[in-house]
């Protein structure tokens, strides 16, 4: 009896334990199965998928009036999953080959292994149904997306590429990846317990978009005066052979950039094949010494201080000896010539510019100079825009001399652009604008960049005094060869010997420029042309003054900016209807 009930006793014990265990197994089983489901669901599938980035559909670039400048369409890329292959990778390859237009070496050695790779991304989609046409098992095609400039080399520096992945590289594609990229495709591979793929040409949809597709970029950018703008910078650059080129056309009154030109250029279709220096953005990075182009904010400087005044004369000898240094006007008549302010920059003399320059207080000098942005950024947005050098005080009369004619300072083009708009509209020095807007792809506003604040850099009546000089540069001084039939302009050349690159001294190449104003009595334009080394021909008289006619007479019909007639004509001849 008594070992009956022992059995018994222990047969409880057990059977009490396995009943422990069993509910301990139960209670596992509910927490893994409910409470840790989505969890483990998620790291199974995360063991048993592979994701690869697809290119997805980038928001377009336009320029103000909704012309594509960069756009997305639909391309073909090719895999190739090795497990599925019934044929050797050889054979494979000398099918492929004439299709991709691949050498067949290469494309077999593409072809070895035996995990998943791409052959060939964003092909036409021609390719893309002539692989599928093939019908090789293990050779598979997805659709992406591809990006592509249809007006080629246009604007390219500024608007920039993107690589393969969808990722911008250089320009505004890079400035705005973010948001021209918008979301990202993802092609989800499926993979066995020894992370072979397994996924079939037939099995479901690979292919699943995550986000919306990528915002558009507005532009202030005109493709009309873009397309002038280069046409004659290359015309010129051609006829003069010079190095590189630039034509940058801004509206005075609110800093709108309407063409950004420059030469030569890259096809950012092909990229791959460009140089960096024709990518890099070098209007906005590279800096020279202006020349005579400084000499019109010299003058304004010096009026804006009340140190002269339009009728003030300088006597101007064709030399003038400072310190160890000669000081010469080319082409200069003998003898003592006395020049007011209008005429010195009409002759463009250095001689008669640097004792503008040498009238005001340095301190001022230079604070009039900072105020017109040299020596700081635009704030244009192009990321690497150089600064330009504006050497702190104090100033020697040597070198305060040789920065009123241009010397001894280095901007960039893009700078002194910007500063002419002081000159232009009352005063006001505007930034440049590049970018207006950022638009979704159901055309909601995500982002405005409005006209900033402009800055009062000089009086109104400074502004229209240097504008009455700069008319005279072209209606009868320097400048005569940057006429436009019909209309009133004004303008300044430039003529800088270019330093050496070890830094001494200078060479016998020169930048030539002309900053010029139309129409000159209310500017609605301030352009700058430049070029850099021309052979054919040396001073900016015969080079950058024709260069700069060549785009504004074309330009300023096309704006539809009318010549100006005085009101005394406009009554005569109302009275003779």
């Amino acid at each position: 009896m008594a070992r009956t009930q022992t059995i018994r006793a222990r047969s409880s014990w057990i059977y009490g334990a396995l009943a422990c265990g069993a509910l301990a197994l139960i209670g596992r089983l509910t927490y893994l199965q409910v409470f840790q489901a989505p969890h483990l669901t998620a790291l199974a599938r995360e063991q048993r998928t592979r994701e690869i980035d697809l290119a997805s559909v980038r928001g377009e670039i336009v320029d103000r009036n909704g012309k594509e400048l960069a756009v997305s369409v639909d391309a073909a890329s090719v895999y190739a999953q090795p497990v599925d292959f019934d044929m050797d990778p050889a054979q494979i390859a000398a099918r492929l080959a004439p299709v991709l237009k691949m050498n067949a070496a290469d494309l077999e050695k593409g072809l070895q292994g035996r995990h998943w790779r791409w052959i060939a991304r964003q092909q036409e989609e021609e390719v893309g149904q002539a692989v599928k046409a093939l019908k090789i098992p293990g050779i598979g095609v997805v659709r992406e997306s591809k990006r592509i400039y249809p007006k080629d080399t246009l604007a390219a520096p500024l608007i920039g590429f993107v690589g393969v992945d969808n990722q911008g590289l250089a320009g505004i594609e890079r400035y705005f990846d973010t948001v021209l990229r918008g979301g990202s495709q993802k092609l989800f591979v499926q993979v066995d317990a020894r992370g072979r793929e397994i996924l079939r040409e037939n099995g479901g949809s690979p292919l699943r978009t995550l986000l919306a597709d990528g915002a558009r970029v507005v532009l202030t950018l005109d493709e009309t005066v873009q397309h002038i703008a280069e046409r004659e910078l290359a015309h010129s650059i051609e006829q003069l052979k010079a190095k590189r080129g630039a034509v940058l056309v801004m509206n005075a009154q609110n800093g709108n950039v309407l063409a950004y030109a420059t030469l030569p250029s890259f096809d950012p279709n092909h990229y791959r094949d460009a140089h960096w220096e024709l990518i890099k953005n070098w209007v906005a990075q590279d800096v020279y010494e202006p020349g005579s182009t400084i000499k019109v904010f010299t003058v304004a400087s010096a009026l804006q201080a009340g140190v002269v005044s339009p009728q003030t004369t300088f006597p101007c000898p064709p030399t003038l000896k400072m310190g160890k240094h000669t000081i010469s006007d080319h082409g200069a008549p003998p003898g003592i010539r006395q020049l007011t302010p209008g005429q010195i920059l009409e002759v463009s003399s250095n001689v008669g510019a640097l004792q503008v320059g040498l009238r005001m207080p340095e301190t001022f000098h230079r604070t009039m100079l900072t105020r017109f942005g040299f020596g700081s950024v635009t704030d244009s947005g192009i990321r690497g825009e150089s600064k330009g050098l504006l050497p702190p005080l104090p100033w020697p009369n040597v070198r305060q001399g040789s920065i009123s004619y241009g010397y001894g300072l280095s901007v960039t083009p893009l700078q002194i652009l910007t500063a002419a708009t002081a000159v232009a509209d009352e005063g006001r020095l505007h930034a440049p604008r590049i970018i207006d807007k950022v638009v979704s792809p159901d055309g909601k506003v995500l982002q405005e960049f409005p006209v900033a604040t402009a800055s009062q850099v000089i009086s109104p009546a400074v502004s229209h005094q240097v504008l009455t000089m700069l008319q005279q540069v072209v209606d009868s001084g320097t400048g005569t060869s940057a006429r436009v039939p019909g209309y009133n302009v004004a303008g300044k050349t430039g003529t800088a010997n270019k330093s050496r690159a070890s830094g001494g001294g200078y060479t016998s190449d020169v930048y030539a420029s002309f900053l010029g104003f139309a129409p000159a009595e209310r500017p609605q334009l301030v352009v700058l042309a430049l070029l850099d080394s021309p052979q054919n021909a040396h001073f900016a008289a015969a080079t950058a003054a024709p260069l700069f006619k060549a785009v504004v007479s074309q330009t300023l019909p096309y704006l539809g900016i009318m010549p100006y007639v005085p009101l005394d004509q406009k009554v005569t001849a109302h009275a003779s209807h």
